[in-house]
């Protein structure tokens, strides 16, 4: 039950990141691109801090895979992924 509290815990502070870092980007450009660049920019910074604070098994489990669902909550609002006929 520990590894699923910290998962929740960690899809809100990336959720958090990604917030701030898309209502930046989506002052400058589309909800399409701004949705990538908030997803590869917050990777970036908070990937390696927390691979050499907790360790690489987590980060890859916990961190990528709540970059991964907030990527898509953010295309599935662009409209990127759905396809209209």
């Amino acid at each position: 039950m520990a590894i699923f509290k910290n998962f929740i815990i960690v899809v809100i502070l990336v959720g958090l990141m990604t917030r701030l870092a898309n209502h930046y980007y989506l002052k400058k450009m589309k909800r399409t691109p701004a949705a990538y660049l908030s997803f590869f920019s917050v990777g970036v910074i908070v990937l390696p801090i927390v691979s050499f604070a907790v360790g690489f098994d987590v980060t890859i489990s916990e961190y990528v895979g709540a970059l991964l669902m907030w990527l898509l909550f953010d295309l599935l609002r662009a409209g990127a992924v759905i396809e209209k006929p």
